[in-house]
């Protein structure tokens, strides 16, 4: 059968004329195309969102298998805000995560879990306790509230600058915090504000150096009311000071810190605990 013949066929049958080589070329590239399509679809899925979900708990929170919460200890709950949380920083960077890494070694069922949400101040966090501390029956609690807290909310007129909280709302506010986890018989732990560099969000100088020295009158009483109540205090603030470079330790915002300040951070809150012997379930063990 000569080659005309078989075009003359392929044409009556419909059939249109492909070289093998082209062919086959097309059938792959369709494939591979179908099952990248179905992978991504399949990853979207599967994969936790990005780590930066600001306005809630992290994906590692709200995603924990209670047997191996009920299962760990000793539990520390960490509450507070984007410092807390880790913004923009990966979950593996932040300083939940990095305090739990070094306590396995004295601690190998230890858990130290991230309660931390974006932009929250103390009064969001005394209306989460049950859900997002007391669900967790921690032995410990550490509190790190005041960078949203102190902040200014009217840029427009220097003569009337005014913090997000009040400072005696934030005051009265923590107290109560602290008092309705006392009752659960945990130990709690108070961290400063970590250093901002107000320059980077403020455009003036003035307004820069007030919105300081809010911050630091914001610490001081988060540190007084540790001290009325005879809790720990950790001085964030002098930590980051005393090392240097600020620049490093905080993002480009001024605000949160790096993942060099983080791991600071934990350094910092992993020397602090080592005061505490939290062996002892029994004694830890709620009322």
């Amino acid at each position: 059968m000569n080659s005309i013949y078989k075009k003359k066929i392929r044409a009556r049958l419909g059939i249109s004329y492909l070289r093998p080589g082209p062919l086959l070329a097309i059938v792959i590239t369709l494939l591979l195309v179908m099952v990248f399509s179905t992978f991504c679809a399949l990853a979207e899925e599967e994969q936790p969102p990005e780590s930066n979900n600001y306005q809630g708990l992290r994906f590692e929170t709200t995603h924990l298998d209670f047997s191996r919460i009920e299962s760990s200890f000793p539990r520390l709950v960490c509450l507070g805000d984007s410092v807390t949380f880790g913004w923009n920083i990966a979950y593996e960077k932040s300083f939940p995560y990095l305090l739990e890494k070094k306590l396995k070694e004295q601690y190998p069922e230890v858990m130290v879990i991230a309660s931390g949400i974006g932009g929250q101040t103390v009064v969001d966090g005394l209306d989460r306790l049950d859900s997002d501390v007391f669900y967790f029956n921690p032995q410990v609690v550490i509190i790190d509230f005041g960078l949203n807290d102190g902040f200014f909310i009217n840029e427009d007129n220097d003569t009337d600058l005014k913090n997000n909280i009040d400072l005696d709302i934030f005051t009265g506010t923590y107290i109560q915090l602290i008092e309705r986890i006392s009752e659960k018989g945990v130990e709690i732990l108070i961290m400063s504000s970590n250093p901002v560099m107000t320059d980077s969000f403020w455009r003036s100088k003035d307004i820069a150096n007030k919105q300081e020295e809010s911050y630091k009158l914001y610490n001081q009483a988060a540190r007084n009311i540790a001290k009325d109540h005879d809790l720990i205090f950790i001085d964030i603030w002098a930590g980051f000071i005393a090392r240097g470079e600020l620049d490093t330790l905080i993002q480009p915002d001024g605000v949160h810190p790096s993942e060099a300040g983080l791991t600071l951070i934990s350094e910092i809150l992993y020397k602090t605990l080592e005061s505490l012997d939290l062996t002892n379930k029994e004694e830890w063990a709620s009322p």
